[in-house]
């Protein structure tokens, strides 16, 4: 097949869906306002130096006619419902699909009344919609997404890579000795609403109680420049390292070796990064949002907290580092829950036998 996405250029999610279906030896093309090199990929820059975003939208359209024209792909696939999702819908381009990330369903299409209105033509516009939770997909036809064309689809765990191992290079490398307790965070520093500043205001009470204890605070994107301030400002630096973006394929040695991962956001779907952890056999802290708690039970396989909540986060963290066999029972039931339900493999197995069939014209 010759496949057509329009996504984020330069995001992990993008280049591991990307790179899949390149490999499987599909004709695979990126249209993108962010282009960066995906290997077997081709990308196409659709970038109009333009500032004011209805005319940028309109001109960009038009460069997403043309080459859907020129490459004639046999579906076009758009990963995120806002920006992407409008260009997919008013591409006019068919078999269209759609796959929603997070606040792209959650927050942006309630801010305005016009946002609003083009998230819902693009969701009515799409012949499948594809979603990492129930809960996301739940959001989708609340807001006039079809049911009958929901599918929820992981962007799943590389379980070559991501397994219950002790490295011990990462302790190495930061100077955290071996037998003090490791707490890890690696989501993004771009929107307030993943609460870091949360866990960096949590880290002196966890210090009062077991200062040996260690943070590590990473991100795939934004600047933790205030983050790093906050810490000096509370006197933890020799405990908090700050790491910045980890590359991906070094993720799992510092998931395996941290004792406890946190994931305490006020809106998301399913985090990536907690199906990752849990596939290390790291214990998991995760938010009271729903499509965490398709993943996580409290005191069953992790404990859950009111999100931005200090006070329960520090009781969580300090329970944990205090309860080594919890955090094993913890982890033997996440490594085989990821292991039956998040296989990055078979879910994309999976999302290729819906593409075939909608390209053969059995689906929609």
């Amino acid at each position: 097949m010759r496949i057509a996405y329009l996504s984020i250029g330069g995001h992990i999610h993008t280049e591991r869906w990307l790179r899949y279906f390149a490999r499987k030896g599909h004709d695979v093309h990126l249209l993108t306002v962010q282009p960066a090199p995906i290997e077997g990929v081709t990308i196409h820059d659709i970038r109009t130096g333009i500032s004011v975003k209805p005319l940028h939208y309109a001109v960009a359209l038009g460069k997403v006619r043309r080459i859907l024209r020129q490459i004639r792909p046999d579906l076009l696939h758009t990963h995120f419902l806002t920006g992407y999702g409008y260009w997919g819908a008013y591409s006019r381009f068919h078999p269209f699909i759609m796959t929603v990330w997070g606040d792209d369903v959650y927050t942006t299409p309630h801010e305005s009344f016009l946002k609003g209105r083009l998230a819902r033509t693009a969701l009515r516009c799409a012949d499948l919609i594809t979603g990492d939770s129930e809960d996301i997909l739940e959001h989708v036809v609340a807001m006039g997404g079809d049911a009958d064309k929901c599918r929820v689809v992981q962007w799943g765990v590389d379980l070559d890579r991501f397994q219950p191992e002790a490295p011990t290079a990462v302790r190495e490398k930061l100077g955290i000795p071996s037998a003090s307790p490791l707490v890890i965070s690696i989501r993004s520093f771009t929107q307030a609403y993943y609460n870091i500043d949360t866990i960096v205001r949590s880290i002196p009470a966890v210090l009062r109680e077991r200062p040996a204890t260690h943070f590590i605070i990473a991100g795939n994107e934004g600047d933790d420049t205030e983050l790093r301030q906050l810490a000096d400002e509370l006197g933890i630096g020799p405990n908090a390292h700050f790491v910045g973006r980890i590359p991906h394929e070094e993720l799992p040695a510092y998931l395996a070796t941290s004792d406890v991962f946190l994931s305490v956001p006020s809106v998301d779907a399913t985090p990536v990064s907690l199906l990752e952890a849990m596939a290390c056999g790291t214990a998991v802290v995760i938010s009271d949002l729903a499509s965490g708690l398709e993943w996580v039970t409290h005191e069953e396989n992790g404990l859950v907290v009111e999100a931005a909540n200090r006070v329960e986060l520090e009781d969580a963290v300090l329970r944990l580092i205090d309860a080594p066999e919890m955090r094993l029972s913890f982890a033997r039931i996440g490594v085989e829950m990821v292991r039956e339900k998040a296989d990055h493999q078979a879910h994309m197995a999976g999302m290729e036998k819906l593409y075939l069939e909608l390209v053969s014209g059995k689906e929609g």
